[in-house]
């Protein structure tokens, strides 16, 4: 692959006595497609980082639901669980208007917070957008969808879940 830095160091004069760092250095032009926030609750499922489902766990004896990682099912203590898909849809259980973020938060002020409460039975909080917060139901639909934010610290963009209405 010839980058803008390998054009460039031709232009110069250099090619070929970098080769032991300029193959492994990214063209600052092209896009870096964002990776997910937490693999261990979210699976991306295409290419772009656009879409994606919540995975949780679900008991193979009372089968119980959780979102995310588990070691034992949080209703009849089991070990024996299965990871499953758990969607990008559900309900909006509660929410909240934030007025004072957390310190660093990246996006509006305020912001809603939403308490969502999908098929299986999980409840998963995240941020609800794209909504006026007048128009906000306690039992409104919501679908899950996807917003990159840059990395701290350098890296790959982050892919995060937000609820917005159906």
């Amino acid at each position: 692959m010839v980058t803008k830095r390998h054009q460039q160091a031709n232009i110069l004069g250099m090619a070929g006595q970098w080769h032991c760092i300029i193959p492994t250095m990214p063209d600052s032009e092209s896009a870096i497609t964002p990776v997910s926030i937490d693999p261990q609750r979210l699976r991306l499922t295409n290419d772009d980082a656009s879409t994606g489902t919540l995975i949780g766990f679900k008991c193979n004896e009372c089968e119980a639901s959780v979102f995310g990682p588990a070691i034992f099912c949080q209703q009849c203590t089991s070990t024996d669980l299965k990871a499953v898909d758990l969607g990008n849809k559900g309900i909006l259980f509660s929410f909240t208007i934030v007025r004072i973020p957390p310190a660093g938060w990246p996006g509006e002020i305020p912001y809603v917070l939403g308490q969502v409460e999908l098929p299986s039975g999980p409840q998963v909080l995240a941020e609800v957008i794209n909504c006026e917060h007048k128009d906000l139901k306690i039992g409104m639909g919501v679908e899950l969808v996807l917003k990159s934010v840059p990395a701290e610290n350098g890296g790959p963009d982050k892919a995060v879940y937000k609820w917005r209405p159906v």
